[in-house]
């Protein structure tokens, strides 16, 4: 494929980017109330906003040449993004949280945004997603006093042939706006039903790490994405892409002093499956949730041993069988990880036909030559993308887990709040 590099600019300018929706229908609230005595009843508050947006991100020649700012008086309205690439390969990126400081859920209607024409399309992406990955869809939920991280992304396309760059210099306005309504719907969680659609990849000799494989169900037309971890020569050993939805959806309470859960359905649809939104939610600065809601999470074990872990005795110390020195693998059948984890490895060699197929937790020592050390921000992005447990024992009551701020650190085996993110190993054969 013939790749030619042109010096003529493609300026790009973002005229605005919005979130709206403030003439919202309150219908929902007017039944009508009889009250004895006296009550006060407080007013709702509806408030969407930008906040924290950073300086750009630019790649190759990128160049900015405007300043962005959130409008000061229109606090969910960004302007001044103007950016000028010259070069296939260029980006610049942004990121910016999406805040609802109100006290009424809120899901995005509407998404209107520039479409691009066919021959744009060849040599720009223009896209906002979440921190994850995936892309802001309609039907998305920003819940009251939740928070998401959006990164803003505008790209000259790397890999091009002669034909399909710009022959002139052009000047290309995009906007981008979102419209957000009332929703009853009261959880914290974006699109609830978001299971992978089967992903399509290139078969290899030799993966490297970080190369994307996936099992398709070709009934139900839903993938389980893994990334490469290792290539064993004869096999690949992956680590999921999303957490399996299993376990509890957990409420904790304002002050995250109390927590209460309610066991998920085992009917609920792609039970035991990957899923985006098990076990996901961000963390601030301060490495405390932007949700108290969580879906798909699950204790390592059950407390049998007044607040000690089953791989160690009575004194607390660690069983032999487990090693001799911290961290160490304590995953077996003591754990309450260990069910879901076969029931989805049996799906893998049952359903899916992937019969060589085997499944397990992460160790610390994996997650260290991943790049962990104090934390995995320097590990691929793909390492710490979700919240989840891991094998390890950090001691006596504290097991491993990351988190989708890179942090890591022990938490109590017996707490609810981390999700199930298996690791497979995988014949070459069979992909």
């Amino acid at each position: 494929m013939e790749k030619e590099r042109r010096t003529k600019a493609l300026v790009v300018v973002v005229l605005l980017i919005v979130v709206a929706g403030l003439t919202i229908a309150f219908a929902a609230l007017s039944t009508t109330l009889n009250i004895n005595g006296t009550a006060y009843l407080d007013a709702a508050k509806w408030g969407i906003r930008f906040e924290n947006l950073s300086e750009p991100v630019k790649l190759g020649t990128a160049a900015v040449t405007g300043t962005a700012e959130i409008e000061e008086t229109k606090s969910a309205e960004i302007t001044g993004i103007n950016v000028s690439l010259s070069t296939p390969g260029d980006k610049v990126t942004y990121t910016v949280d999406l805040v609802n400081e109100g006290t009424i859920n809120a899901k995005i209607d509407k998404i209107e945004k520039t479409t691009l024409i066919e021959e744009q399309q060849k040599y720009l992406t223009f896209k906002v997603t979440y921190k994850d990955g995936k892309e802001v869809r309609e039907g998305d939920i920003l819940s009251k006093g939740e928070r998401k991280n959006l990164i803003i992304t505008i790209e000259f396309i790397k890999d091009l042939t002669k034909e399909d760059l710009p022959t002139n210099t052009s000047t290309i306005s995009l906007s981008y706006k979102l419209n957000f309504v009332q929703t009853d719907d009261n959880t914290t969680i974006t699109n609830n039903s978001s299971q992978q659609a089967c992903t399509s990849f290139d078969k290899k000799d030799t993966y490297s790490v970080g190369d994307v494989i996936a099992l398709c169900n070709t009934d139900t037309g839903k993938s389980e994405d893994f990334y490469v971890m290792k290539d064993n020569g004869s096999t690949v050993t992956a680590l999921a892409k999303y957490n399996l939805l299993v376990g509890d959806t957990a409420v904790w309470n304002d002050d995250f002093s109390d927590i209460t859960t309610t066991p998920i359905s085992t009917s609920e649809e792609g039970y035991g499956l990957q899923n985006s939104i098990a076990g996901y939610y961000e963390l601030n600065s301060e490495g405390m949730p932007t949700t108290n809601t969580f879906k798909g999470v699950i204790a390592f074990a059950e407390d049998k041993n007044n607040g000690k872990g089953y791989w160690v005795d009575d004194s607390g110390n660690l069983l032999s069988k487990y090693g001799t020195s911290y961290p160490a693998n304590v995953f077996d059948s003591n754990s309450l990880l260990y069910e879901p984890l076969e029931n989805y490895k049996n799906y893998l060699k049952n359903t899916l036909g992937k019969t060589s197929v085997d499944a397990r937790l992460i160790t610390f020592e994996e997650l260290t030559g991943l790049g962990c050390s104090e934390s995995c921000t320097s590990a691929p992005s793909w390492v710490y993308s979700t919240n989840y447990r891991t094998a390890s024992a950090y001691d006596n009551y504290l097991v491993w887990n990351v988190y989708s701020n890179g942090g890591t650190d022990g938490n109590p085996f017996y707490a609810s709040g981390i999700g199930l993110r298996p690791v497979i190993t995988v014949s070459k054969s069979e992909l």
